[in-house]
């Protein structure tokens, strides 16, 4: 009896600490989403948009930069303005239209101050 209770002893100890690794792994995993998602709006605010908004700038209207825009104030605002821009800045449909992207972007031009 005294090797049943010793035995369940240790399964119980060895259960409890899986369920403490997979907690851990599974906030693990939700930071390094959160951590892609940043990556992925940088790499493509570098790729398209950068050219003209340096730094959340706009070389072609400093007017109008990405830091402050009014186009930011919610996301279907900021993806309406991706679909239709005024002046010379081209549409970006393939942004607008993957959801994944879309959030990425809109979330880190937010973060540009």
């Amino acid at each position: 009896m005294k090797n049943t209770l010793q035995m369940s002893s240790g399964l119980w100890s060895t259960l409890a600490m899986l369920v403490i690794v997979m907690l851990s792994l599974s906030a693990n995993l939700s930071g390094n989403q959160i951590a892609k998602a940043a990556s992925t709006g940088e790499t493509l605010y570098s790729t398209n948009c950068a050219a003209c908004h340096k730094a959340g700038g706009n070389i072609i209207n400093a007017k109008k930069p990405v830091i402050g825009s009014p186009m930011l104030a919610k996301k279907q605002t900021f993806k309406s303005y991706l679909l239709k821009p005024t002046g010379s800045m081209p549409p970006a449909p393939a942004i607008a239209s993957n959801d994944a992207d879309l959030t990425a972007l809109y979330d880190y031009c937010k973060t540009l101050k």
